[in-house]
C-alpha cells in the first residue's frame, strides 16, 4: 500500500494569516482602550475642574453675603454710621479688593458702593457687596437695598401690659404712600403684647383683628389670646420670639416758652418752630392751628374738649412730647392736608405720661407712642396710624387702621436694619 502524504502549505499560510489579523486585532483595542481611559481622565478632570469652580463660585456668594450682614453688623452696634451716612472706610471696611483675607483663612469681601437716599436720615442705601476666594478667578457680586426699620411703630396696636378690644371695632391696615385714602384694607392690622398669661390679647363682642395677634416671649397664644361673641383673630396667632423695647421718649429740653390754652370762640395760630408750653387747654368753640412744622414740649397736660379743635393746616405737621396726661376729644385733632398721613401727627408720652384717652367722632391720622400710659380709645372715630401705650383698651366702634408705611418712620437712633431688595450683579 502506498501513503500519501497531504501538504501543509496552505494550512500553514491560514495559520499565519489568522496570527497577523489577531495581532491588529488586539492593537485596536487596545487603542481603542487607550482613547477610552483618555476621554475617562479628561472628563474626570474637567468634572472635578468644573465641580471646584461651582464650590468656589458658591462658597463667593456665600462670602459676599457675609460682607453685606457684616455691614448691617456696624450699622447695628454704631447707628451714627447709617444717620451720618458713612462710606466703607468710615466704618473700617474694605472698599477696595483686599490683598489678604478679611473672612476665614481664605476668603475677602469689599464694597466698592454704598450709596445713600437723599433724607436724613436715610430711608435706605444700596450696597454692592463683593465676594472672593482668594487664590482663584471667583467673585460674586451683590447689590441689595439696605433699609432702617421702625421698632416704635411696627403693629397698629401694642399693649405692654395687655390689649382689650371690644364692641365693633376692628385693627386693619392700609399703606399711605400709595393709598392715602384707605381705600384698599391690606390684613396687616397686628396687635401685640409683652404680657402673657390667659386674656393678655382679650377680645368680644365683635371685634375683630385683621391681621396677627402676638403675645409675650414663652406665651402660649392659644390660651393668652381669648375670644367671646363674634370676636375674631383673622391672622395668626404666636408668641413673641423677644419682648418689644417699651422704653419712652424723653423730653429733649429746651423749646421757645409759649402758650396755647384757648375757650369759646378764640383761635390761636402757632408756626413753625419748637415750643414749650406749660399745658394744652383747648374748649368750647375754641380752634388751635398749626402752621408750618411744630414740635411742642408740654410739661403738663392736654386737654381738648368741647367743640374744641387742634387743626394742622395743609403742608404743616405737629409732634408732641408730653410729660403729663393726654385727653383729646371734641373735634379732636384733624389734618387738613390734601392727603393726610399719620406721620404729619406724632404723639409722645414721656416716662411721666400715665395716661391718653381719644375720644369724639372725628378721624384722626397720627401715630401715638406712650409707654408708660393706659391708652383708651372711645367713640365712633377711626385711627389711621398706630397706638402703642402700657395698656390699650378700645370699647367703642372706632376701628385701628394701621399705616404699614410707619415703618418708613425712623425718629431717634434706629435699631433694627433688613434687606428689602437684593440681586447678583452680572460681570
Amino acid at each position: 500500500m502506498k501513503l500519501r502524504w497531504k501538504s501543509t502549505r496552505h494550512v500553514i499560510s491560514k495559520c499565519r494569516d489568522e496570527k497577523g489579523m489577531v495581532f491588529i486585532i488586539a492593537i485596536a483595542l487596545v487603542a481603542i482602550l487607550a482613547l477610552v481611559g483618555s476621554t475617562a481622565v479628561i472628563t474626570t478632570t474637567t468634572d472635578i475642574k468644573i465641580s471646584s469652580n461651582y464650590k468656589n463660585n458658591v462658597q463667593a456668594f456665600y462670602v459676599a453675603e457675609a460682607g453685606y450682614n457684616r455691614l448691617i453688623g456696624e450699622y447695628i452696634n454704631s447707628p451714627n454710621n447709617y444717620i451720618s451716612k458713612a462710606d466703607a472706610t468710615g466704618m473700617g471696611l474694605s472698599f477696595t479688593d483686599p490683598s489678604t483675607a478679611n473672612f476665614g483663612s481664605n476668603a475677602a469681601y469689599w464694597f466698592p458702593s454704598i450709596i445713600y437716599d437723599n433724607s436724613t436720615p436715610p430711608a435706605y442705601v444700596d450696597v454692592e457687596s463683593y465676594g472672593k476666594i482668594l487664590g482663584t478667578n471667583s467673585i460674586t457680586k451683590i447689590k441689595v437695598r439696605i433699609r432702617a426699620v421702625s421698632s416704635l411703630f411696627n403693629c397698629g396696636i401694642f399693649g405692654d401690659q395687655g390689649v382689650t378690644l371690644s364692641g365693633n371695632g376692628k385693627s386693619d391696615s392700609y399703606n399711605s404712600s400709595t393709598d392715602p385714602s384707605a381705600s384698599t384694607l391690606l390684613s396687616n392690622g397686628d396687635v401685640g403684647t409683652n404680657k402673657i398669661g390667659a386674656g393678655s390679647i382679650s377680645l368680644s363682642g365683635n371685634a375683630k383683628i385683621y391681621g396677627d395677634a402676638m403675645v409675650g416671649s414663652g406665651g402660649n397664644p392659644n390660651t393668652d389670646i381669648t375670644t367671646s361673641g363674634n370676636a375674631a383673630v383673622l391672622g395668626n396667632k404666636s408668641a413673641a420670639d423677644s419682648p418689644k423695647d417699651m422704653t419712652p421718649m424723653a423730653d429733649p429740653g429746651g423749646g421757645t416758652p409759649e402758650t396755647l390754652s384757648i375757650a369759646a370762640n378764640n383761635s390761636k395760630t402757632i408756626s413753625s418752630g419748637t415750643y414749650r408750653l406749660p399745658n394744652i387747654n383747648i374748649s368750647g368753640n375754641a380752634d388751635g392751628y398749626i402752621n408750618g412744622n411744630v414740635t411742642l414740649y408740654i410739661d403738663g397736660n392736654i386737654s381738648i374738649s368741647g367743640n374744641g379743635k387742634l387743626t394742622i393746616l395743609s403742608g404743616g405737621s405737629l409732634k408732641i412730647y408730653v410729660s403729663g396726661t393726654a385727653s383729646i376729644s371734641g373735634n379732636g385733632i384733624a389734618n387738613l392736608n390734601s392727603n393726610p398721613k399719620p406721620k404729619d401727627f406724632i404723639l409722645y408720652g414721656t416716662s411721666s405720661c400715665t395716661s391718653i384717652s381719644i375720644s369724639g367722632n372725628g378721624n384722626l391720622y397720627g401715630a401715638i407712642y406712650a409707654p408708660k400710659a393706659t391708652a383708651s380709645i372711645t367713640g365712633n372715630g377711626n385711627i389711621y396710624g398706630s397706638i402703642i401705650g402700657k395698656t390699650i383698651s378700645i370699647p367703642g366702634n372706632g376701628n385701628v387702621l394701621y399705616d404699614e408705611d410707619l415703618n418708613n418712620f425712623i425718629e431717634g437712633t434706629p435699631k433694627e436694619f433688613k434687606v428689602i431688595a437684593w440681586k447678583t450683579i452680572e460681570s
